[in-house]
């Protein structure tokens, strides 16, 4: 639930961009977030974030699986 209350931080906008924070769904009732640091060329964003894999990383998440943007 703490990943999920991003969703009302900041000032929500209607898609990626560069700097924004990315809240995902994650299971039944868990969330992930992430700051997006680009999107591909299919419109996925690009997204850095902490526990995956047991590190930080940058990965491509599909775009579904976002339900919110924000800007801090």
């Amino acid at each position: 639930n703490m990943a999920r209350s991003f969703a009302s931080y900041g000032q929500r906008i209607s898609g990626p961009q560069v700097g924004a924070i990315a809240v995902m769904s994650r299971g039944a009732n868990g969330g992930h977030v992430g700051v997006v640091s680009g999107i591909d060329a299919s419109g996925n964003p690009i997204i850095i974030s902490g526990n995956h894999g047991h590190r930080v990383a940058e990965s491509t998440y599909p775009r579904g699986r976002i339900y919110a943007y924000v800007m801090p």
